[in-house]
């Protein structure tokens, strides 16, 4: 937290490996220097950015963060925004000792995997309108170490290999207060990543589908969610998805057909 809360770049030294890779969107980074500079950019932007975590899981090697940055922008004439994110982490050590400083039970992050609700946040700035904040984790630092679940995490690969079907306990960003509505119909999926603790289960991956609005051509769509499973389903969680990427390429495929 002292690096994004405290906007200490000096921290990352000890939290990042020198090779630190990021995926989020279309945006990908394979060195600490490079993610902590296009990262210092947006902490330009928005100079009283701050992260609220909102749950963590941990299996003590890997981890994942459901959180929302909020801040506001010097760019948008001072306009606020709140814009909700699922991160990813590997570490560089088999260490079991819970969650620590750098987000995992390692020395270092070797690797993230991650989204952000840009739409909400493009939206927020243009209308003027901050969506609220949701409810902070208690103790996210302090959460226990769980080991890894394979049933679960077979449940959820399955889920996304069939494209994300509606569950009712699973928000999916802020599509339902977007006018623009979800970007795709989904007809299936593939992971990059999946990351268990006990029932909890997080991944990353990417939707092939059609625009949901039926106006015509096809996109793939990156996600990623922080979800629990309970009796052998996906029962509750959130999901986040990169709808801006997404509905530019529905645009350049009905430009092409």
């Amino acid at each position: 937290m002292s690096w994004l809360n405290g906007h200490d770049p000096a921290a990352c030294e000890d939290l990042l490996a020198e090779d630190y890779r990021l995926r989020i969107g279309t945006f990908e980074v394979d060195r600490r220097e490079d993610y902590v500079e296009a990262t210092v950019g947006q902490l330009a932007q928005f100079p009283g950015l701050v992260l609220t975590v909102h749950d963590v899981l941990t299996n003590g090697r890997q981890a994942a963060v459901h959180f929302t940055e909020h801040g506001v922008s010097l760019r948008h004439d001072g306009n606020a925004a709140a814009w909700t994110g699922v991160v990813l982490f590997d570490s560089d050590s088999d260490s079991d000792s819970g969650v620590g400083d750098n987000g995992a039970g390692g020395d270092r992050l070797i690797r993230a995997w991650a989204e952000e609700d840009y739409a909400a946040r493009r939206r927020q700035l243009a209308s003027g309108t901050p969506d609220p904040v949701g409810s902070p984790a208690v103790a996210p630092w302090d959460t226990p170490v769980e080991p890894a679940d394979p049933a679960a995490e077979s449940v959820v690969l399955a889920w996304l290999e069939a494209g994300l079907p509606a569950v009712e306990g699973v928000v999916w960003d802020d599509a339902d207060l977007d006018d623009a509505g979800p970007a795709l119909t989904a007809h299936g999926g593939e992971v990059d990543v999946v990351v268990s603790a006990g029932s909890r289960v997080a991944f990353h991956g990417r939707l092939g589908g059609a625009a949901a609005d039926g106006s015509g051509g096809s996109a793939v769509m990156d996600v990623a969610g922080f979800v629990t499973v309970v009796g052998g389903k996906v029962a509750s969680g959130v999901v986040v998805s990169d709808r801006l990427a997404a509905r530019s390429a529905l645009k350049k495929s009905r430009q092409a057909d």
